[in-house]
């Protein structure tokens, strides 16, 4: 009987190229429609959580879901881009956007969170935090009732984990650099950990620049940078940035040994316009 663990960063709920429910009703009466990428989103999360529901079957033990910080999206900066500006509104459109996460979660399973940046996910991550006590996520404090973590670090089945959402720096914007980023934080950690004589993490797992990396078996430490669930902003555009896909990993512990399985989806691309 082995342990899943589910583990996905940056949804951006209240992004308008963010992940979405297909309808959201809002505080003045109005009803947002999710856009034609913002339903591919949602079809690709939905998959996600059916793929690790069959996982935890496979597995036979319980399942441990991590979310990585930005679920919900207050970006402070000047944009047209979000659903609304209405803190409940923004709350109750991440909430249903958990729901297929929520739903397939059965006795002994537990859920994680922590948090994103300021940025999006307000000063000290308050909607991060809010969420996660709403969902009833397991606590950093239960006695002081803080329910979000900066920093996770858990060990499963004998597999040692660190999840936070920041990686120090930012990755690699072009291919041949993306490997590089991830090898590094792999190698960073494991010097850190040697230099200070403690055992390091199997996986040190970080989210926040939604360009995906894996350091595999270069080092002690695999490095895990994880996609995100939006798509390109006009900031994205702005610096030139393509495509990226959206997804997450679902990792299978088994006394000390883990498998990785990476699912992400690319948005599909429609070719060139004939003129």
């Amino acid at each position: 009987m082995a342990t899943t663990v589910a583990i996905v960063s940056d949804l951006h709920c209240n992004s308008t190229v963010g992940l979405c429910p297909p309808t959201v009703n809002l505080d003045d009466g109005g009803t947002y429609r999710a856009s034609k990428a913002q339903r591919w989103i949602w079809r690709q999360w939905s998959a996600y959580w059916r793929e690790a529901a069959e996982a935890r079957e496979r597995a036979g033990g319980p399942l441990i879901v991590v979310l990585n910080g930005e679920l919900a999206d207050d970006n402070y900066h000047p944009t047209t881009q979000l659903v609304t500006r209405n803190p409940a509104d923004m709350l109750k459109l991440s909430a249903a956007v958990l729901t297929p996460m929520l739903d397939m979660l059965q006795e002994g399973d537990r859920v994680f969170v922590t948090r994103g940046t300021e940025a999006h996910s307000g000063p000290s991550a308050h909607l991060d935090e809010t969420l996660a006590n709403d969902i009833s996520a397991t606590p950093f404090d239960e006695d002081a009732n803080i329910y979000s973590h900066w920093r996770l670090k858990m060990q499963v089945d004998e597999v040692r984990f660190d999840i936070a959402h920041h990686p120090p720096g930012g990755g690699g914007r072009v291919p041949w650099t993306r490997g590089n980023f991830a090898n590094r934080l792999a190698a960073m950690t494991a010097f850190e950990c040697a230099e200070r004589g403690e055992r390091p993490p199997h996986f040190l797992i970080r989210g926040h620049v939604h360009r995906p990396g894996d350091s595999y078996d270069a080092f002690s430490v695999r490095a895990l940078i994880l996609p995100s669930w939006q798509l390109t902003t006009s900031f994205g555009h702005r610096i030139g940035g393509d495509p990226l896909p959206v997804g997450g990993v679902i990792v299978t512990c088994d006394r000390g040994r883990a498998t990785v399985a990476k699912h992400y989806s690319h948005w599909p691309t429609e070719g060139y316009a004939r003129l």
